[in-house]
């Protein structure tokens, strides 16, 4: 079977104080997009994995979803898989692609092996496998845009249907921008500050372009921008053809802003890509 892989956009990414387990608390908008990888299933009596990332999550997902299979007592011939990737999704930009990935691979081989999973259930075996996977299964399942919270286990549909068709503009200027780092020179939200979150969600349900545009947010940009001045760069470049609301996906170190249709999209791309700069249009993913 071949299944899709759906990038994903932070519309918002709010960053509070560090957890116990030393990673931050964080509040997010995680929005599915139409830019994708393919992921190529079939049965075989191992797993096993083209993905071109290190950290193979595509593996792992499959592993903690066939250690789940075994602990239920769901013996099954074949009792692996092969899976390869094609990759279309940038590495290391921001955009999820592993977690993408490893969601897809969760949500197939649930339809593969006939284990009858709900997203919720999967979302929750995805929490050991990277924190922007349960997101990322929920939002695929769906189609739609997800709130995510505390480290990425806290996962749930956004309320309120989105309004409106929304065409996005991508870049990336092919930088790796180090999660770590851009964490460590990140500020941190007061518990009590207004949220960005709650703003954009009311946004998207009212459907007005410009009030999604200003109400995007991404507490990690400027930190990213200070150590990648081609991020900075690119986010001006974007501005430059139009785009509104331009900000950062998840650490970078994509950036993306908002277009009125498809076809300004299109153009916003190639006078980016005319620059030099890898670009793309996507539009959001919406039930």
């Amino acid at each position: 079977m071949t299944v899709a892989a759906y990038a994903k956009v932070n519309l918002t990414l709010e960053v509070f104080g560090a957890r116990a387990d030393g990673y931050h608390a964080l509040r997010s908008i995680v929005a599915p997009i139409s830019l994708a990888d393919a992921i190529e299933i079939e049965p075989a009596e191992t797993l096993s994995s083209d993905s071109p990332y290190a950290d193979d999550l595509c593996l792992r997902a499959a592993a903690a979803l066939r250690g789940w299979r075994e602990a239920a007592g769901r013996r099954l011939s074949p009792a692996g898989a092969a899976i390869h990737v094609v990759k279309r999704i940038p590495a290391g930009g921001g955009l999820g692609g592993g977690s993408a990935d490893a969601a897809a691979v969760l949500l197939a081989l649930n339809d593969m092996w006939g284990l009858g999973l709900a997203p919720e259930a999967l979302a929750g075996i995805a929490a050991s496998v990277g924190s922007d996977v349960p997101a990322l299964v929920i939002a695929q399942h769906y189609r739609s845009p997800v709130v995510m919270e505390g480290r990425g286990e806290k996962v749930r549909l956004l309320a309120g249907a989105v309004g409106r068709r929304l065409d996005l503009v991508l870049a990336n200027p092919g930088v790796h921008a180090s999660t770590k780092e851009v964490f460590a020179l990140a500020g941190v939200r007061g518990e009590d500050c207004p949220s960005a979150t709650d703003r954009c969600a009311a946004a998207l349900a009212s459907g007005d372009l410009g009030s999604i545009a200003s109400s995007l947010a991404n507490d990690l940009t400027d930190p990213a921008c200070r150590l990648h001045p081609e991020i900075a760069d690119a986010i001006s470049a974007m501005r430059g053809v139009g785009a509104a609301g331009v900000t950062m996906s998840g650490s970078g170190s994509t950036v993306f802003g908002l277009v009125d249709c498809e076809a300004d999209g299109a153009r916003a791309a190639k006078a980016l890509s005319a620059a030099g700069i890898w670009a793309r249009c996507a539009r959001l993913l919406t039930a």
